[in-house]
């Protein structure tokens, strides 16, 4: 392509590069800081995100993680750390 048209493939490369990119500029939206859930409205494709959550929730109850995380602390914290605090408390460091 070079020897045929010498600088001429660099036009051509050069206008494809900017076509695309004034596409990309004008209609593919912006999906900086948005959540799944707002890209799927935006992408049409409403409730996938959801379907996607309700998925995991019953792998987790499946497997049992679900009454893992219910028995853990109700503060944020994680179950070990209930259960260092609880044996503080056995010992007299904690009133």
């Amino acid at each position: 392509m070079i020897s045929g048209i010498s600088y001429g493939t660099y036009l051509i490369f050069g206008i494809l590069t900017f076509t695309g990119a004034a596409f990309v500029w004008y209609y593919v939206p912006e999906t900086k800081r948005l959540t799944l859930e707002e890209m799927d409205v935006i992408f049409g494709s409403e409730g996938t995100a959801q379907a996607d959550f309700e998925r995991m929730a019953e792998i987790n109850r499946e497997i049992g993680l679900d009454s893992i995380l219910r028995r853990g602390d109700t503060s944020g914290g994680s179950g070990l750390e209930h259960e260092h605090e609880k044996e503080l408390e056995k010992e007299g460091h904690v009133e």
